[in-house]
């Protein structure tokens, strides 16, 4: 029976090394500096702090537990327009850098929410 329990705590889920995964990957976001020339850059007529408000607002709520079906729709409408955005960006390392990993969190935090809907 004691190894049993010891089995159980070792062996955690998917979902809870996700969840892991998504936590760290968020405190690292959370460091990065927001590329100033940004701020009124408009890609594809697309406001970068609209979209980083967004996101961040997502993925905060996904850390910390399952996401409504509005903010689950705002999740994925802009994770798929960052997408298209990302290879307008290119040019600067810094905004590239910061959206890349915004994405790259966001698509955790939508995978993570996912799971809980399964």
């Amino acid at each position: 029976m004691a190894m049993l329990r010891h089995i159980r705590r070792r062996a955690p889920t998917w979902m809870n090394e996700s969840q892991r995964r998504l936590s760290r990957n968020w405190e690292q976001f959370r460091i990065i500096r927001f590329p100033p020339g940004f701020y009124t850059r408009e890609p594809d007529g697309e406001c970068m702090v609209m979209m980083d408000a967004d996101l961040a607002g997502c993925i905060s709520s996904a850390t910390k537990g399952r996401l409504d079906d509005r903010r689950s729709k705002i999740l994925h409408s802009r994770i798929a327009r960052l997408g298209e955005i990302l290879p307008l960006i290119r040019d600067d390392e810094n905004a590239t850098n910061y959206f890349t990993v915004l994405h790259e969190t966001a698509i955790l935090a939508a995978e993570v929410d996912g799971g809980r809907h399964a």
